[in-house]
């Protein structure tokens, strides 16, 4: 957005001045939506652009007959440009300014105001916040506290780093940010989602095909899109036109996640789902979802020294069954035990070259540990999908979970490249990382899917799409999109706390996640 801004102004012609109008106007009919007729508005600027937002916000405020009173942080004479502008058209509506030596004041004004905007510091702030910006900080999350201040930030809430959501020192907890043009990381990720309330994105002018905009890696996608990237039906068609996925999971405590995951493959429309599981839990799972083809597996001792072991007998029908499949989905329900990395392995090395690998929970514990696992990961040409909560992504990246928290954009893409693979980083906010460079930030999901088997649910959606035809990214971002969109409709019919991942795997009706209907 910096760069954009930059652009729309030097390049295209387009005056700041416009543009800082358009985003003040966004902000005021914002505000005017959900502040009462007698609400006491404090509005606070910075002395940069955002400040100049404040300015001009206070002025559209005031013509709408608000009573707002001004604090500015920079002495008047030390403004410059749009903001200075901004700041002179001011004293033609007669609202009152507060100058930063009256500052003794500002403490009980805000105390005693029905709504602060926060026109402070915008998206270019990379410092600590300190001094008096600090203590204005506190108290206006004091008041908000203890009064039911109500607070609208002006771009992205004073204290929040715009790229990576971080507190610098301290932050403004808003209730209403409206932000300009185009999302900020910093209002998706954590812990900047937690201060950003309600976001709104208004444009304020600049042409949508702008140069830098299109150069941009970064995205997210829309219900209206899905309908589009969702795999083709038709109607002369059959099972074998919608891919078979193989699934190799379960073991004999973990039964359940072997289901969850194949019911959720099926769910987005794939054809057929074989599933290579322990000859011993055959019949739990048969009994669970009659659907599926199985390629059972018998498991003997070798000795005592080497553990158990896949009975050599099987090996060759395994490979028989992963040469036809269209996607191999490696991971739930696994555990760490020797049979185990030795299936991993055999599958790997089965494994066509145009073959989607999508690897979860264990497969991914399996893979940080094993060298030789991961490089014949890295050797199958990026068509391979890792899903890691961010405990296994600390395993796999060798960094802290809190290293990775501070910055999972830099994680995700670093995950994508070490291992020549698209990563799902799953989090609050989850990410997914293309070995290009390419990013999705995701916005559907809730709370109530922090239940056992929900990962293996997404497991299973992406494996599905990837057996449908879907690229290994696609099928991952729109996996998790609609992942999420499934939890939302989960949390709607069952609440966050009785939500379960078989609700979540109920909900996946693709055509009402796709807006196509609703069901």
């Amino acid at each position: 957005m910096r760069e954009t801004d930059r652009y729309a102004i030097q390049d295209l012609k387009i005056p700041g001045l416009l543009l800082m109008e358009a985003a003040a106007r966004s902000v005021a009919e914002e505000i005017l939506k959900r502040a009462a007729e007698a609400d006491r508005i404090l509005v606070l600027c910075g002395g940069g652009n955002n400040g100049g937002d404040g300015f001009a916000v206070a002025r559209f405020l005031k013509q709408q007959g608000m009573n707002v009173k001004v604090f500015t942080l920079e002495e008047p004479s030390s403004l410059q440009g749009d903001a200075r502008t901004q700041y002179e058209m001011l004293k033609a509506y007669k609202i009152p300014l507060i100058r930063p030596d009256q500052v003794y004041v500002i403490e009980n004004m805000i105390m005693q105001a029905d709504w602060v905007v926060d026109a402070i510091f915008g998206i270019g702030l990379s410092r600590e916040i300190d001094g008096i910006v600090r203590q204005l900080v506190l108290r206006i999350n004091e008041a908000r506290e203890k009064n039911g201040l109500k607070v609208a930030a002006v771009d992205i809430p004073t204290g929040i780093h715009a790229d990576n959501g971080r507190v610098m020192g301290c932050a403004i907890r808003a209730d209403l940010t409206v932000t300009f043009s185009q999302l900020k990381a910093g209002l998706m990720l954590y812990p900047g989602h937690d201060y950003a309330g309600e976001v709104i994105v208004r444009p304020i002018g600049i042409p949508a095909g702008a140069q830098p905009v299109e150069r941009v890696q970064w995205f997210t996608i829309e219900q209206s899109d899905v309908a589009g990237l969702l795999p083709k039906r038709y109607n002369r068609s059959h099972k074998g036109s919608y891919g078979r996925l193989m699934v190799a999971a379960g073991s004999k405590n973990m039964t359940g996640a072997s289901v969850l995951s194949a019911s959720a493959a099926y769910k987005t429309g794939t054809g057929l789902v074989d599933m290579i599981i322990p000859k011993d839990i055959r019949p739990v799972v048969q009994s669970l979802l009659p659907e599926v083809i199985i390629t059972p597996y018998e498991i003997i001792k070798e000795n005592v020294d080497h553990g158990s072991m896949v009975d050599p007998r099987d090996i060759g029908t395994i490979r028989e069954a992963i040469a036809i499949s269209s996607a191999v989905l490696m991971g739930p329900g696994w555990s760490q035990v020797p049979y185990v990395v030795e299936l991993m392995g055999i599958i790997l090395d089965a494994l066509p070259e145009e073959t989607v690998a999508v690897l979860d929970a264990d497969a991914l514990n399996i893979l940080s540990t094993r060298a030789e696992i991961k490089e014949k990961v890295k050797a199958h040409g990026g068509r391979t999908v890792l899903t890691p909560h961010m405990g296994e992504a600390s395993r796999l990246l060798k960094r802290s979970v809190a290293e990775i928290a501070q910055d999972p954009v830099s994680a995700a893409q670093d995950l994508a490249a070490e291992y020549n693979a698209v990563c799902v980083l799953k989090d609050a906010l989850t990410l997914v990382a293309a070995p290009d460079g390419r990013i999705y930030f995701n916005t559907t999901g809730n709370h109530g899917m922090a239940t056992a088997g929900s990962g293996d649910v997404l497991a299973g959606m992406i494996g599905g799409l990837s057996a449908e035809g879907l690229a290994p990214f696609e099928a991952a971002y729109l996996g998790v999109y609609l992942h999420g969109a499934a939890g939302d409709r989960a949390a709607a019919l069952h609440g966050h706390y009785a939500m379960t991942a078989s609700d979540i795997c109920a909900a996946i009706h693709m055509e009402t996640l796709a807006g196509m209907a609703n069901l």
